[in-house]
C-alpha cells in the first residue's frame, strides 16, 4: 500500500507548535514588575500609515497590554520608555 505523503509549508507546522510554560518566573506583585515584549516585523504588509514593524508590551501583573506601530527598530527604547511612562 502506497501512502501518498501530505506536503505542509513551514509555516503552518510553526504556527501549531505549543511553547512550554515558563515555570521559573513567578507572576510579579507589582506594575512594571515584569514586562514581555514582542517585536514584530510587518514584512509585506504596510499598516495604513506607512509603518513597518510593531511592538507589543504586556505587563504581567496588571495584563496591561500597548501595541506601537513604526518605522524603525531604533525607536524601541522609546517605545519602551512611553509605555513605562
Amino acid at each position: 500500500m502506497h501512502v501518498k505523503q501530505s506536503r505542509k509549508c513551514n509555516i503552518c507546522v510553526d504556527s501549531k507548535i505549543t511553547n512550554k510554560t515558563c515555570h521559573f518566573v513567578e507572576r510579579q506583585t507589582e506594575l512594571l514588575g515584569l514586562i514581555y515584549v514582542d517585536l514584530s516585523n510587518l514584512k509585506q504588509i504596510i499598516s495604513r500609515c506607512g509603518k513597518n514593524y510593531f511592538i507589543t508590551f504586556i505587563d504581567d501583573y496588571s495584563r496591561y497590554t500597548k501595541v506601537y506601530l513604526f518605522n524603525y527598530k531604533d525607536k524601541v527604547f522609546d517605545m519602551f520608555l512611553t509605555y513605562k511612562t
